[in-house]
């Protein structure tokens, strides 16, 4: 029988194991129960990876649908930095481009970790060298990546987005969110080494893609513009320029175009390079551009007359202690005379006429002083003084464009209500979303755009027409005339401030123009910043506005308004006829480099003349001179030939041996030419359908 001392030890042994169950028991109610939702968190947090789909972002179109940004899938290098040994930093660092010392040190860094990025968005080259080194821990994952297809082409509207898919300047930040799309996360499984396993569920990038974009922007017209805008920054020494182009129907913008640009694949420079979309972000003081306000507020009062007589005193005039002067001094002339020699002085007499607040309101009313509501980040209000705070000398400084700034895109909005028989339409840019699934979604209205308005009476905006056309027929715009269509427009030649004072070394010269002005198609306002020796806006801006008016008019297909015929006679410069062969070399191979765009080549006269001051040119009896040479004769009646088969290289090389003007449309070999070849029409372009793979 089991002794005392036994039961008592085999009861102590019972009661220790009866503990040790109830510490296991309360542990294991601990760890099962209490603590089970931290404990499942604390284990999937060590094989589970929750992996962030970045969605692709949605194209922006211009409005035929050409590609001005897209999206495309590159690789990107990633490395196990625990696995990867430290002489295989130098190989990887070189096979992908980079400085061994700061990939290295970065790569230390993260020597914890089981994923660092070693290069993001490499070359297809790139890529395959990481690889073919063999490397433990080393990869490749794509990304997507923003490309802009086009270049310098539009930058300083479109903008650019940055590495992680989010807009940072114009387009793309007005409407990051759109073209973003929503993104997604899924949930992915992972080794002790870092390495993906597998994902959960399928993943359908396309359920959190952005919308597509289409802009008012015509793709073509864009690059004519910037093109123009480069040569008369180069041939001038100016500092910049830019242009708006707007159908005066719709208010759409056309062309929005800034020199300097930049290259949005590349945009680290941009800053340096004083890039930047000066249409909407710079504001200046207009000069006599403003002077179609002045006329249109004094005609819609009822107030003015064209006929009407003004003695604008041999161009000097004192309005208290200040002197105002004309740099054509005139004696008497008809209010339509004042407006086409650009008198001060008559345009302060009528200004006087009509009182500071009937101008006061016009400006109001055109959109001085207030954004246009276009949607785009970094917009100017520019600036007008509260009319309590004219006195005598404001009234006449705002009559005729000093005292007060504008845009670009103000300016060429106030014309473009003028041309379309005075209703205001707000300048619009974005047209419409696209899904996915191809649905078509309007762009909502920024919130400070204006309503479309009537601001004008249809008889003050056909006066203002009529009157407007005088500059360019012999007023201070004749290099603005183009043969066969009449053209409304007016010059500005403004000083700019420096600290506080007219600098007499900076000016800002200006033309904004109408064409045609009979049936207004397109309004073109041009601003060169800064030229150096001449600096008239007839003679710097006016020949800007009408190379890009013309290339405008053939690629939109307007007819002529009067007789070709009688227009085709006029002299080109030789000056213009240098610049011409320049531009018909540039275009001789079958694309437009870096565009993809095929660029129409065509033989434009000019005609040399004087702007504000007599300082521009010279006229002799055989007709308008430059730098004192005779100007040479265009051809306009040769045999056209057979461009059908051609390439647009060839096309323009024959053309242009047989001195026939050529209009391409499309891309690729030519495929159908209207006219036939064979005795051309006097003056007629021919237009040629060119089509991929012939």
């Amino acid at each position: 029988m089991p002794t005392r001392w036994t039961r008592v030890r085999i009861v102590l042994c019972g009661l220790v194991l009866l503990g040790i169950a109830a510490l296991v028991g309360r542990r294991a109610l601990q760890l099962q129960v209490r603590e089970a939702v931290q404990l499942r968190e604390w284990a999937e947090s060590n094989y589970l990876r929750e992996v962030e789909i970045a969605p692709r972002r949605g194209r922006i179109l211009d409005r035929r649908g050409a590609e001005l940004a897209s999206t495309a899938d590159l690789e990107s290098v990633f490395c196990n930095p625990r696995q990867l040994a430290p002489d295989a930093v130098p190989r990887l660092a070189r096979a992908v481009h980079l400085d061994p010392s700061e990939l290295d040190k970065t790569l230390s860094t993260r020597k914890s970790q089981y994923f660092a990025w070693v290069k993001r968005r490499v070359s297809p080259e790139e890529s395959a060298a990481a690889l073919a080194l063999g490397l433990p821990g080393v990869s490749v994952r794509k990304e997507p990546r923003r490309v802009y297809p086009n270049g310098e082409l539009a930058s300083t509207v479109i903008g650019h987005a940055g590495l992680d898919g989010h807009g940072l300047e114009g387009v793309e930040l007005a409407y990051d969110e759109a073209l973003r799309g929503s993104g997604m996360e899924v949930t992915g499984m992972h080794d002790r080494l870092g390495r993906d396993l597998l994902m959960e569920g399928t993943v359908d990038a396309s359920a959190s893609a952005g919308k597509d974009l289409v802009l008012t922007l015509d793709k073509y017209l864009t690059y004519v513009t910037e093109r123009t805008l480069a040569e008369a920054v180069r041939k001038h020494n100016a500092k910049a320029a830019t242009s708006v182009m707007i159908d005066p129907r719709t208010g759409e913008i056309l062309a929005m175009a800034s020199v300097p640009g930049y290259n949005p694949n590349a945009p680290s420079d941009a800053a340096e390079r004083g890039a930047r979309n000066r249409a909407i972000t710079d504001a200046y003081e207009p000069g006599s551009i403003m002077k179609t306000v002045t006329f249109s507020a004094a005609f819609d009062a009822g107030k003015l007359r064209p006929e009407d007589r003004f003695d604008c005193l041999m161009g000097q005039m004192q309005v208290g202690k200040y002197h105002i002067r004309d740099d054509h001094p005139k004696g008497m002339l008809t209010a339509a005379e004042v407006f086409k020699y650009s008198s001060n002085i008559g345009t302060v007499k009528i200004a006087r006429r009509i009182g500071k607040e009937t101008l006061a309101r016009m400006i109001d009313r055109l959109g001085f002083g207030r954004p246009t509501g276009v949607g785009l980040p970094g917009e100017r209000r520019g600036t007008v003084r509260p009319v309590a705070h004219w006195g005598e000398i404001e009234l006449a400084t705002h009559a005729f464009g000093q005292g007060l700034t504008v845009t670009p895109l103000q300016m060429a909005t106030a014309y473009a209500t003028i041309a379309s028989g005075g209703v205001y339409h707000p300048p619009r840019l974005a047209v419409r979303f696209v899904t996915v699934d191809g649905r078509s979604e309007p762009v909502p209205r920024p919130a400070d755009a204006r309503p479309e308005a009537r601001v004008l009476s249809e008889s003050t905006a056909r006066t203002m027409l009529t009157i407007m056309q005088g500059v360019t027929e012999d007023g201070t715009a004749k290099l603005a005339a183009i043969p066969g269509y009449p053209v409304a427009g007016k010059t500005g030649t403004a000083q700019k401030v420096s600290n506080g004072r007219y600098d007499p070394s900076k000016y800002l010269a200006a033309f904004v123009g109408i064409v045609p002005a009979d049936n207004p198609r397109v309004v073109i306002a041009v601003m060169v910043d800064e030229p150096h020796g001449v600096h008239y806006g007839g003679v710097v801006a006016a020949p800007v506005f009408k190379e890009i008016a013309e290339a405008t008019l053939r690629y939109l297909g307007v007819p002529p308004s009067t007789s070709v015929a009688a227009s085709a006679a006029r002299p080109a410069s030789k000056s213009h006829a240098k610049i011409e062969r320049a531009r018909r070399d540039e275009a001789d191979t079958n694309e437009v480099e870096g565009l993809g765009v095929d660029e129409p080549v065509a033989s434009v006269g000019e005609a040399q003349d004087e702007d504000e001051p007599e300082v521009a040119a010279s006229e002799d009896e055989d007709g308008p001179t430059t730098d004192g040479q005779p100007a040479a004769e265009c051809k306009f009646d040769a045999a056209i030939p057979d461009f059908v088969g051609m390439t647009l290289g060839q096309a323009v090389r024959a053309a242009r041996r047989a001195g026939v003007e050529l209009v391409p449309e499309g891309s690729g070999i030519a495929a159908t030419q209207t006219p036939a070849p064979g005795p051309g029409a006097h003056g007629a372009p021919c237009r040629v359908s060119f089509r991929r793979g012939g």
